[in-house]
């Protein structure tokens, strides 16, 4: 009987620290996958927090004002350019109007200038006396003859007025810029006296028709 006693404590005594042992080690071990799964729970979880509602309301005002303080820069620019444009338009447009004045002023001085040209050229032709020759009056039987078959006596007859000037030989007698149809009759007919002074009957082709 004690032999058996003895046994049993000795199993017991034997047994308890393996047990004790065993159910740390397992512990431990249990232990140790909670602390790896908790650790991997947490490394899931770590990163930026969600944005609250709060925040992302101000994300978009913020945006917005940005936004906006872009397009008032772009209409603060667009307006300058405009106002630039508008000032080079209105400069441009009082640089052609002065441009306008100072051509119309040029004309009108130059059309002073011609008129008195032609007033002084005008008065430089010797005049047609009411009766006389050939050589001092176109009222004669010949010079109507001539005026007859050059122009059928038409002092506005285009190429030449009524004794048919050509033109380098009207501005070489008179100095005058326009054509003979576009002087009155008491100017052609000076016209046509100093020509007839200078070459006589030569310059008419129409003074055979006439007997001259």
């Amino acid at each position: 009987m004690r032999i058996r006693i003895a046994l049993t404590t000795a199993v017991a005594v034997t047994l308890i620290p393996t047990l004790f042992f065993t159910l740390f080690s397992s512990g431990s071990a249990a232990s140790a996958r909670a602390a790896r799964q908790m650790a991997a729970g947490r490394a899931v979880h770590v990163g930026v927090p969600p944005m609250s509602d709060l925040q992302a309301e101000r994300t978009v005002q913020a945006q917005r004002t940005a936004q906006a303080q872009y397009a008032a820069q772009l209409t603060t620019y667009a307006n300058a350019v405009t106002a630039a444009q508008k000032a080079k338009y209105i400069e441009t447009l009082a640089f052609l109007q002065k441009l306008a004045f100072f051509h119309a002023l040029a004309q009108q001085q130059a059309a002073k200038a011609a008129a008195q040209q032609t007033a002084a050229a005008i008065a430089a032709l010797p005049p047609s006396a009411p009766g006389g020759s050939d050589a001092t009056s176109t009222n004669t039987p010949d010079w109507a003859c001539i005026r007859t078959h050059e122009s059928g006596g038409n002092y506005a007859e285009g190429g030449g007025g009524a004794y048919q000037f050509e033109f380098g030989t009207w501005h070489g007698l008179t100095g005058l810029p326009a054509p003979a149809q576009d002087y009155p009759p008491s100017v052609q007919d000076s016209a046509a006296l100093k020509l007839y002074a200078e070459r006589g009957w030569e310059p008419w082709t129409t003074r055979f028709v006439c007997g001259l």
